[in-house]
C-alpha cells in the first residue's frame, strides 16, 4: 500500500512553540538578477529534468521520452518539443506562450514499421486530462482527441532518431508518466470564504527547478489565485498584493515579504479575523516542505511577525486530526450492519471490544438501519460525535440524525420517508451540517440535529442523477458520483447553509463509477468498472493526473465505500473499505474479506455474506 510521502521536517512531533531564538535577523544579500529587493535566494538541488532526443537507446524509449519532452520549467518546454522534429517540422509547432501542456494519459501504444525505410508509424490511444498551467494546476482538458499519430525516422546529420511528422501542432501533449517522473506534487492553501479553515488546492513543481527559487514560485502562485474550480469556495489574497523579495531558501527561517494590500480587510469574514496571522497560517502551510524551524512575514509600513509550528499552526488546517481525540491516529474506529444493527470491526482500536459510541444505545436506535455515518469533532464545549442513520421503514428509507458532547445526549431527529436514501456524510469545520442523496437523484442537505431536508443546486457542469456523495475533512469540498462519472466541487457555508459552487469532471478510465470518498487531502478513491470490464477500486489526484489501483477485482459491484483520510503530517497508509452484494472487505493492501469473527457483538451463527456499509468514525 502506497504510503504518503511528507519530508520529515513537518512531521507532527515538532514541538509546540518553537522559538526563533538564535537566528539572526538579517543574512547577506546574494545578487540573483532582477528579482524583487530586498532579499535573496540560495541555489539548492536541482532535479531531473526530462531527456533529450538522443537519450533512448530503443524506439519505444524514444515515444516515452518525446511524451516528456515538455516537462519541466514552462519557459522551456515548446524548445525541447521542436529538438524532437526534423528541421523541416519544427516551425509547424504554433503554441502560445502560457498556453500549458495537455496532459494525456496513454491507454495504448502501437509502433509499426512505415512505408520508408527506417520509418516509423506511432499510433497513440489516449485519455485528456486536463491542461498543466505555469503555476502548477491542472485544468479541465482542452482537447477531446481520444488518438494520435505521428511518424519517427532518421536523418543525415546527428545520429538518432527524430519526429517527421508530429501528433499536434497547435498543444504540447505531456504523458501522466512524465508528469510523476518530472514534477513534485505539492499543495497549497487558501482560506475558506469564512475564513475558518485552510482548504487545499494541488499543484505540481518542476523537478528541475532551482532548489533556491521553490519556495518564491510558492508564494507567486497562492498570489495569482487558486484552481479555478476553487473560484467561489475560497478566499483569493487581495488583488493587488505583491511579493518584496525572494524567500531565502535553504534556511533556518522563511521570510517572506508583502505589500500592505495583503492585510486589508474587504470582507464581513475578515473583520472578524486578524488578516496577518491568517496569511502566516497559510504561508507556512503552503511552504510546509521548505520549512526548517519558523515563517517571518513582513507587511509594508508593519512591523513583521514570527510563526510557529505551534497548536495555533496545526488548528488552522481542518483535516489535521484534533491532538486530543485519541483515536485519530493508526487504528479508527471501524464498523459495520449486520442485520440491521451496527457493530464495531476486530481493527478497531482495543480488538473492537469497546462500547459502541453513546449515541447509539437509546432503546431503538440501532435497528432496522441500512447505511451510517458517525463523525467527531472537537469544538468549545468540548468533542461533539454526530451520527446520520438511514432507517429502513416498510418499503421506505427514513433519515435520522442526532448529536452527543461528553455525556449530554440528546434524542435522534427522525426525517420524512423517501423512496430511495443514500449514504449519509458529515461536512466538519465545523460538524453542523450533512449530506445525503435521495432517490438516486438528487442532493440534499440536512443539519447536526434535524433531519429536514433541503435540496443543494449542483452547478449545470453535473451531468446525469447523483448516486453518491462523499465530503473532504475540510467541509469546503465535495465529491459526488453523477451518471456514473465523478466530480468534485468547491462548497461555501454560510451558517447551516451549503451552496455548490464551481464543478469538476474527474477524468478516469473507470466507467459507471457507484462509490466515492476521499482518502486524503488531494486525493480521492472511487469504485467503477474498468476496461477489462472488472469491477476496480481505485485511488487517484482530484486532477485524474495520477491514479493507483487499490482492488483490481472487487469481485461485483461495490455498494458502499469508506475511507479513513490521511492526516497531512502523517505517514499512515490509506484505509479503505467496502461492501458489494454478498461480502464486504476491509482492505489492507491483500482484499480481505470481512469474517464472521470480525463482527464483535453479533450473534455466534453470523453469515459474513449479510455484512454490510462498513464504515469508519471520522476525526
Amino acid at each position: 500500500m502506497r504510503r504518503r510521502r511528507v519530508l520529515a521536517a513537518a512531521a507532527a512531533a515538532l514541538a509546540v512553540g518553537l522559538s526563533g531564538c538564535g537566528i539572526p535577523d538579517e543574512t547577506e544579500v546574494r545578487d540573483i538578477g532582477p528579482a524583487p529587493e530586498p532579499g535573496f535566494a540560495q541555489s539548492g538541488d536541482v532535479g531531473q529534468g526530462p531527456p533529450t532526443r538522443d537519450a533512448a537507446p530503443t524506439i519505444e524509449g524514444f515515444v516515452d521520452n518525446f511524451l516528456a519532452a515538455p516537462a519541466g520549467e514552462p519557459d522551456k518546454a515548446v524548445q525541447r518539443v521542436r529538438d524532437y522534429l526534423t528541421e523541416s517540422s519544427r516551425e509547424r509547432i504554433k503554441v502560445d506562450a502560457g498556453a500549458g501542456l495537455n496532459v494525456v494519459r496513454v491507454r495504448d501504444t502501437t509502433i509499426a514499421q512505415a512505408e520508408q525505410q527506417g520509418s516509423y508509424k506511432v499510433t497513440l490511444k489516449v485519455d485528456q486530462v486536463g491542461v498543466l498551467n505555469e503555476q502548477g494546476s491542472i485544468g479541465p482538458a482542452a482537447l477531446n482527441e481520444t488518438t494520435y499519430t505521428f511518424t519517427i525516422g532518421g536523418v543525415e546529420g546527428p545520429e538518432g532518431w527524430y519526429v517527421t511528422s508530429p501528433p499536434t501542432t497547435d498543444a504540447l501533449l505531456v504523458s501522466t508518466d512524465a508528469l510523476r517522473k518530472y514534477y513534485t506534487p505539492l499543495t497549497i492553501y487558501f482560506w475558506s470564504v469564512d475564513r475558518t479553515t485552510l482548504v487545499p488546492d494541488a499543484r505540481y513543481m518542476p523537478n528541475e527547478r532551482d532548489g533556491g527559487l521553490r519556495p518564491t514560485d510558492v508564494v507567486d502562485w497562492l498570489i495569482k489565485g487558486p484552481s479555478s474550480w476553487l473560484l467561489g469556495a475560497v478566499a483569493e489574497i487581495n488583488d493587488g498584493t505583491e511579493r518584496r523579495q525572494n524567500v531565502p531558501y535553504p534556511n533556518d527561517r522563511l521570510e517572506v515579504g508583502l505589500s500592505a494590500v495583503a492585510t486589508e480587510q474587504q470582507t464581513p469574514a475578515e473583520q472578524m479575523v486578524d488578516m496577518r496571522d491568517q496569511l502566516g497560517w497559510q504561508l507556512m502551510w503552503s511552504l510546509r516542505p521548505y520549512l526548517e524551524g519558523d515563517l517571518e512575514l513582513r507587511i509594508d509600513g508593519q512591523s513583521s511577525k514570527t510563526f510557529h509550528q505551534d497548536q495555533m499552526f496545526y488548528a488552522a488546517n481542518a483535516a489535521h486530526h484534533a491532538a486530543e481525540l485519541e483515536q485519530s491516529s493508526e487504528q479508527p474506529e471501524r464498523f459495520a450492519l449486520y442485520e440491521g444493527r451496527i457493530h464495531r470491526l476486530k481493527g478497531s482500536p482495543g480488538g473492537g471490544t469497546q462500547p459502541l459510541p453513546r449515541i447509539l444505545l437509546a432503546s431503538g436506535v440501532n435497528q432496522e438501519l441500512v447505511s451510517a455515518a458517525l463523525a467527531r469533532e472537537s469544538g468549545p464545549a468540548g468533542v461533539l460525535t454526530a451520527a446520520a442513520l438511514v432507517r429502513k421503514k416498510g418499503e421506505q428509507f427514513q433519515l435520522e440524525v442526532g448529536s452527543v458532547v461528553g455525556d449530554d445526549a440528546q434524542p435522534l431527529d427522525a426525517g420524512r420517508p423517501y423512496a430511495s436514501l443514500g449514504r449519509p456524510v458529515w461536512l466538519k469545520a465545523p460538524m453542523n451540517a450533512g449530506l445525503v442523496v435521495v432517490d438516486r437523484k438528487h442532493l440534499y442537505r440536512f443539519t447536526a440535529n434535524r433531519a429536514e431536508l433541503e435540496r443543494v443546486v449542483l452547478p449545470e457542469e453535473i451531468d446525469g442523477k447523483v448516486t453518491d456523495v462523499a465530503a473532504s475533512q475540510d467541509g469546503r469540498r465535495i465529491a459526488v458520483v453523477a451518471g456514473g462519472r465523478v466530480y468534485i466541487l468547491g462548497v461555501s457555508r454560510d451558517g447551516v447553509q451549503v451552496d455548490a459552487k464551481r464543478a469538476r469532471l474527474v477524468p478516469t478510465a473507470l466507467r459507471n463509477v457507484t462509490a466515492v470518498d476521499w482518502s486524503e487531502e488531494s486525493r480521492i478513491v472511487i469504485a467503477g468498472t474498468g476496461s477489462d470490464n472488472k469491477v476496480a477500486v481505485w485511488e487517484m489526484g482530484l486532477d485524474g493526473a495520477i491514479e493507483e489501483q487499490q482492488a483490481g477485482d472487487a469481485g461485483g459491484t461495490v455498494t458502499d465505500l469508506a475511507v479513513y483520510p490521511v492526516d497531512p503530517v502523517s505517514e499512515a497508509a490509506t484505509k479503505v473499505m467496502y461492501a458489494r452484494e454478498g461480502a464486504a472487505y476491509d482492505f489492507h493492501g491483500d482484499n480481505s474479506e470481512i469474517e464472521a469473527n470480525e463482527v464483535i457483538g453479533a450473534p455466534e451463527q453470523i453469515d459474513a455474506s449479510r455484512v454490510t456499509a462498513p464504515f469508519f468514525l471520522l476525526d
